[in-house]
C-alpha cells in the first residue's frame, strides 16, 4: 500500500493540472491550435536555417554544414520539415499558393530573378525570417561577393526589391 504524503498529493496536483490544461489548448478553436501549429514549424524551421548561417556558397550543392546553392539550401531545409519543395528555385511556383509581399510570414519562401540582366525567371530563392514594420528579413544562400553564403538580409535596404518575383506559402 502506497503512503499518501502531502508531497504526493501536491505531484498529483501538478500533474492534474498540466493534464487538464494540455487538454483544455488541445480542445479550444481549431483555427488557435493550426495557427499555434504552424507557429511551432516555422520556429523549428528557421532555427534549423539559422544553424546554416556562415556555410559558404557551391553551386548545385545541397551539403549542410559544407556548402549551398540557393535552392540547395531551401531544400535542406524545407526537406527537414517534411514540406513539399524542390532542388530547382524555378519549379518553387508549383508549391503552396503566392501571397502578397506585404502578408508574407516566416516559413514562406521568396522568390527573385536571377543576377543575369533581362532574365525573368525565378534563379533565387530565399525563406521568410520576418515580416514586420517595414522590415522584412529573409534568410538564404547568396553568391554575392559581399554576403557570400547563407545569411540573413533585409529586403528593404538591399537590392532584391528590383529582383522580386512573389512570395509563396508553401505550408
Amino acid at each position: 500500500m502506497r503512503k499518501v504524503t502531502l508531497s504526493n498529493i501536491k505531484l498529483n496536483a501538478v500533474i492534474y493540472f498540466l493534464i487538464s490544461s494540455s487538454l483544455n489548448s488541445i480542445c479550444c478553436s481549431q483555427s488557435l491550435s493550426k495557427t499555434h501549429l504552424w507557429e511551432q514549424k516555422a520556429d523549428s524551421l528557421l532555427l534549423c536555417a539559422k544553424t546554416q548561417l556562415g556555410v559558404p556558397y557551391k553551386w548545385a550543392t545541397s551539403d549542410p554544414g559544407v556548402s549551398f546553392d540557393c535552392s540547395g539550401f531551401t531544400y535542406y531545409v524545407y526537406n527537414k520539415f517534411n514540406i513539399k519543395s524542390s532542388r530547382g528555385a524555378g519549379n518553387y511556383k508549383n508549391y503552396g499558393k503566392s501571397i502578397p509581399l506585404n502578408e508574407s510570414r516566416k516559413g514562406d519562401c521568396i522568390l527573385f530573378t536571377g543576377t543575369q540582366k533581362g532574365d525573368k525567371s525565378i534563379g533565387h530563392i530565399g525563406i521568410v525570417v520576418s515580416n514586420a514594420k517595414d522590415k522584412l528579413y529573409f534568410i538564404h544562400c547568396s553568391s554575392s561577393s559581399r554576403h557570400f553564403g547563407v545569411v540573413i538580409t533585409e529586403y528593404y535596404s538591399s537590392n532584391y526589391p528590383r529582383r522580386f518575383i512573389e512570395t509563396r506559402r508553401i505550408f
